[in-house]
């Protein structure tokens, strides 16, 4: 199996990172929009290829002949595949001149396919979904002998979570014959997954984050509403405070999103998003509306130095939640980004007592929560190689409600307090990402003592003078702990209020 995937990766890495134009057939209106980047990716790469009418026939039922053209294809590449001389398959209807005959022979020599009896093959014959999900299982290394007798289309179902059945497929496994266009998906999304695996310990890791603040810097978070909190107040003059000269930092922003959401999107190149950007030449921040946006539109509009992931709120402290799906994501975008420094955003605990469904999985406990974020994070630095640095905003958080602060840094039990809150997580990222020194941070922002519901620190008196000083020593005490014991809780000296 590692041989295979790292010939996969050897063979098939290149023609990945190249631009994929649309597929030209006749009926591409016809295709699905839920299938068509699989199909478009699939034909370019000559490994589903349309009929010699012009057309793809997506709603078409997908032949066994053609499944064999698409598994070899797939493992040997469209060059080697067209190659291949051997033409005895040892089934009566499929002879020497059958177009298909090089590559069912290729495909029972590796015991991908069998025959359906009475020495033939049946190429003409229509395929099934769940044969077809065994077919690509057992081209990628499967044991076969798992998926025989009266439990063979369960085992298939459960070996080909997640990946196969889940990115872009929404039916349950089944006997059914299988349409030409989710059939593209199925095989997408298993060379997809194959080539992601082989290429989990190639990237790239020389380069690292600056220990002395730089003089020019572009970041991108791949995130949702907690990247928002990190980046959208405060980041971009904090950056300017330390010296930093030239600088961009964007957010690709989708409420909620999760890991496996954003490798889906990626995937099937959805416009599932809603883009930030904020340039030091403007300092403005710039949007698209929401959902209008695919992945690729950060990832081609500028050469990132940094870019960071993150998972949702229900799903940070569940490390089960994490694979196979950032394997997926980091594949995709590092194959567009191979420059860039990847970086883990360690994301906060909830507000006690809030009534967010998710909470209850730690619990309703937000020490549970922060706990097994933290433990999640611990394992996930250690192992996903790909990402060289973490920004520990969740313990700086929880630093600060060891404070006079308490639990009332949010603004709605899970979204940070648009001043105090977001100004620790955008100080945490400044901090982490220039190696700038938190207590020779100058600027300090009235917003942050704002008498507005947002901004507002119930139980405390927003007038009072001492109260702006006061936040600040509190921040920069919170995030240079973070920094020096990132997954540990260093409770504040300043307990008292001013």
């Amino acid at each position: 199996m590692k041989k295979l995937l790292a010939f996969m990766l050897a063979t098939l890495l290149l023609l990945s990172a190249l631009p994929l134009a649309g597929a030209a057939f006749k009926d591409d209106l016809a295709i699905s929009p839920d299938h068509k980047a699989a199909v478009e990716e699939m034909s370019q790469r000559n490994i589903i290829n349309g009929f010699a009418d012009g057309s793809f026939g997506p709603r078409k039922t997908l032949t066994r002949a053609q499944a064999a053209k698409i598994l070899c294809v797939m493992l040997e590449g469209a060059e080697k595949a067209e190659a291949l001389t051997k033409t005895e398959t040892g089934f009566s209807d499929v002879p020497a001149n059958n177009w298909a005959a090089k590559y069912v022979a290729y495909c029972v020599d590796k015991g991908i396919v069998a025959g359906v009896g009475d020495g033939k093959f049946d190429p003409d014959g229509k395929l099934s979904f769940a044969a077809f999900a065994k077919m690509l299982l057992v081209a990628y290394g499967a044991d076969g002998a798992g998926f025989t007798g009266a439990d063979w289309m369960t085992n298939v179902e459960k070996a080909a979570e997640p990946t196969i059945l889940k990115l872009h497929i929404t039916d349950k496994l089944n006997n059914n014959a299988l349409q030409r266009q989710k059939a593209a998906q199925m095989a997408y999304n298993m060379l997809f997954t194959a080539e992601a695996k082989a290429a989990k310990t190639q990237k790239d890791l020389s380069g690292k984050l600056p220990t002395s603040v730089p003089e020019k810097l572009k970041v991108l978070a791949v995130g949702n509403s907690s990247s928002n909190d990190c980046m959208l107040f405060y980041l971009w003059e904090l950056l300017k405070d330390v010296g930093v000269k030239e600088f961009t930092i964007a957010n690709m922003y989708k409420s909620g999103c999760s890991l496996q959401m954003h490798a889906e999107f990626a995937v099937g190149k959805d416009t599932a998003y809603q883009y930030y950007k904020r340039t030091q030449s403007d300092g403005k921040w710039k949007s698209t509306k929401k959902n209008t946006q695919t992945l690729d539109v950060p990832l081609e509009d500028e050469e990132w130095d940094i870019i960071t992931f993150q998972q949702n709120a229900a799903g940070c402290g569940h490390a089960e939640t994490f694979e196979p799906w950032q394997e997926l994501l980091l594949y995709y975008v590092q194959r567009k980004q191979p420059k860039a420094i990847f970086g883990w955003n360690m994301v906060w605990a909830l507000t006690n007592g809030t009534k967010k469904e998710s909470f209850q999985t730690y619990g309703n406990d937000q020490m549970q929560m922060y706990k097994m974020i933290s433990d999640a994070s611990v394992g996930n630095m250690e192992n996903e190689k790909r990402y060289q640095f973490l920004i520990p905003v969740g313990t700086a958080i929880q630093n600060a409600r060891t404070s006079f602060l308490g639990d009332r840094l949010d603004r709605d039990t899970a979204h940070l307090n648009k001043g105090i809150g977001r100004y620790i997580a955008a100080m945490t990222w400044c901090c982490k990402l220039t190696g700038a020194d938190p207590d020779k941070i100058t600027y300090l922002p009235e917003d942050l003592v704002l008498d507005k519901k947002e901004y507002s620190i119930a139980g405390l008196d927003m007038s009072n003078p001492k109260l702006l000083e006061a936040l600040g020593k509190v921040a920069r005490e919170s995030v240079r702990n973070a920094i020096a014991n990132p997954y540990e809780i260093t409770p504040s000296q300043y307990t008292t209020a001013p």
